[in-house]
């Protein structure tokens, strides 16, 4: 969940070639995904509008359970579940309703994991992933790897929240360079991409 708008996806779309297939996972309200589909033929947008993984997690930003449903209860209008899913659903059903009149645009309520295998059985591949869904390391890397198994050979991964706010996505994006040895470029304070 955000509570602001990620204000550099801008110049992530500037750098997304025209005529291109692509994924955001971590859609949210779909702002950046209405500047990345200016450059798309085909947009796959990736969330799961749920509090489920909220519930697992361990990521730097929500450190149980309880203090993420007192972080968000204010613009949920509540600290109780049902006030969550509530808010979720409205915010899934306004994406559906900014998209509904582009047919090149695929909806996908999930998580990341269930969106790759389902892209993997498909055999489907995209020229480019913008990986801005959890926070937590473990996570991250996980979906930065599933990125080289869809994205194409000379596509890019490109992504938010390489900042020391968000320590682990950071790292996580540090050990996969490190780890794979692509070709990295940090921009825009918090942005990069990662060239196959």
């Amino acid at each position: 969940m955000m509570k602001g708008i990620n204000n550099h996806s801008f110049y992530t779309a500037d750098m997304i070639k025209s005529n291109t297939i692509g994924a955001e996972l971590g859609v949210w309200r779909g702002e950046s995904s209405s500047l990345f589909l200016e450059k798309s033929k085909e947009l796959h947008l990736v969330d799961s509008w749920s509090i489920e993984p909220y519930k697992k997690s361990d990521g730097d930003e929500f450190l149980n359970y309880e203090k993420y449903l007192a972080r968000y209860s204010e613009i949920t209008g509540g600290k109780e579940e049902k006030d969550f899913i509530s808010y979720y659903d409205k915010i899934y059903e306004s994406v559906v309703e900014k998209f509904k009149d582009n047919d090149n645009v695929f909806i996908y309520r999930m998580t990341t994991d269930e969106f790759f295998e389902k892209f993997l059985l498909e055999n489907k591949k995209l020229d480019w992933i913008y990986v801005d869904a959890s926070h937590e390391y473990n996570q991250v890397k996980k979906d930065l790897y599933n990125c080289l198994k869809i994205v194409k050979d000379g596509g890019e991964i490109f992504g938010d929240d390489f900042h020391e706010s968000k320590p682990q996505v950071k790292q996580a994006v540090i050990d996969f360079i490190k780890e794979t040895d692509l070709p990295f470029r940090n921009y825009y304070a918090n942005q990069y991409k990662i060239k196959l």
